[in-house]
């Protein structure tokens, strides 16, 4: 079993500066951890001081059971991908891969069984023979990964593996790492800045700012559920949209104002206010901009907005407006054009107005003071 505990975890560097805060989380046996953020939010840190490349400034690190604090990398029994490759560029690939095994003086015998076995479960059996230098990025990752796997470790550390790759070779290479888990069903903690990676890959997701841990979820959750506003914002492509709004109680309900248009607070949400006791009366009412849908314009407790950018994406289109004609109120519509005639995508893209109706139900409210989900328990605020 290789549990990974982290408890109070710090990291402060002698200028001063706070680079984790506070960080706490349990990972499970084989599964697989997603820590995801902005550039400077702590997540490469924290997967360093788990690795042992980084002191612990305060706080508890435990791998199976054992406090690792002070223990040496090489006794830690992880293994590390980094963002380079960090290849031997006068090895062969081969060599590369059995690297770790010859420091750890394991038998030849074992050694060719083990790099014979990773590399036929990564796919370059045929690239043994080769130097780095001969390889494309992704065979290159592949070597790297597998260099890391004929060890069997107990955590498998990956640091923003597929950053250098370009688009089609990252989303191949995901997928690959999909399969890969399922073979060698070890602990994860994958770190990247890229959400698109952390909701196909994560059995849960670590969301990050300023050092502090945002929320800690399944990336069902995170979509659906955010805690705070940042993370509303992060995850989603494109962002939610936010809207100030005015928060009313009607009998055993709530509605939410914006301008001129009423929208039903979902039950689930009037609960957990009511729960809360003191509601604030100025609310943000977020939306993602799948949930906006097209109405005529003589639609009740409609929003109407102005266009001022479609962009086409083939089987949908992102319609960028602003609400109530006012710039500073920017909004964006996803919306689906499989089941549209041609002449009903002419028409919706040459539109200067559109009205909009939310879909009630996937609605969230957030505090405008501190950012938290109203409806989310122990939600964290958004950092200053």
């Amino acid at each position: 079993m290789a549990d990974v505990k982290l408890t109070n975890i710090k990291k402060q560097y002698d200028n001063g500066f706070v680079a984790v805060h506070d960080f706490n989380l349990e990972i499970k046996h084989e599964e697989f951890i997603v820590l995801v953020g902005p550039s400077g939010c702590g997540k490469s840190t924290t997967l360093r001081m788990i690795a042992g490349l980084e002191d612990i400034s305060g706080g508890t690190l435990e791998i199976d059971g054992n406090v690792v604090n002070d223990m040496e990398p090489k006794d830690r029994d992880i293994a590390m991908v980094f963002q380079n490759y960090a290849l031997y560029p006068h090895m062969s690939v081969y060599e590369n891969i059995a690297f770790g095994l010859r420091l750890r003086k394991v038998p030849n015998k074992e050694i060719h069984q083990k790099v014979l076995e990773a590399a036929e479960i990564l796919g370059i059996t045929e690239l043994l023979g080769r130097k780095p230098k001969q390889l494309s990025g992704g065979q290159r990752q592949r070597v790297a990964i597998g260099r890391a796997i004929v060890r069997v470790p107990k955590v498998f550390l990956m640091d923003e593996p597929l950053s250098n790759l370009d688009a089609k070779l990252r989303n191949q290479m995901r997928a690959e790492i999909i399969l890969l888990r399922e073979k060698i069903r070890t602990t994860f903690v994958y770190v990247t800045h890229d959400q698109t990676e952390a909701m196909t890959l994560g059995d849960r997701i670590v969301i990050m700012k300023d050092g502090y841990v945002m929320q800690v979820g399944t990336p069902q959750e995170l979509f659906n559920h955010p805690a705070n506003l940042f993370v509303a914002g992060f995850i989603g492509t494109p962002q939610m949209n936010f809207f100030d709004a005015e928060l009313k109680k009607h009998g055993n309900g709530y509605t939410a104002k914006i301008d001129d248009a009423v929208i039903n607070v979902p039950e689930y949400i009037c609960t957990a206010l009511d729960e809360r006791g003191e509601v604030p009366k100025n609310v943000k009412l977020g939306i993602r901009p799948e949930n906006l849908m097209i109405v005529p314009n003589d639609t009740p407790n409609s929003i109407i907005a102005s266009v001022r950018v479609n962009e086409m994406m083939g089987s949908e289109i992102h319609i960028h407006a602003d609400f109530n004609g006012d710039p500073s109120k920017k909004i964006i519509a996803r919306v689906q054009i499989a089941d549209m005639t041609d002449e009903e995508q002419r028409e919706l893209l040459g539109s200067s107005t559109l009205n909009f109706v939310f879909r009630e139900r996937t609605i969230n409210l957030f505090d405008p003071e501190d950012g938290r989900n109203l409806a989310v328990r122990d939600a964290v605020a958004v950092p200053k």
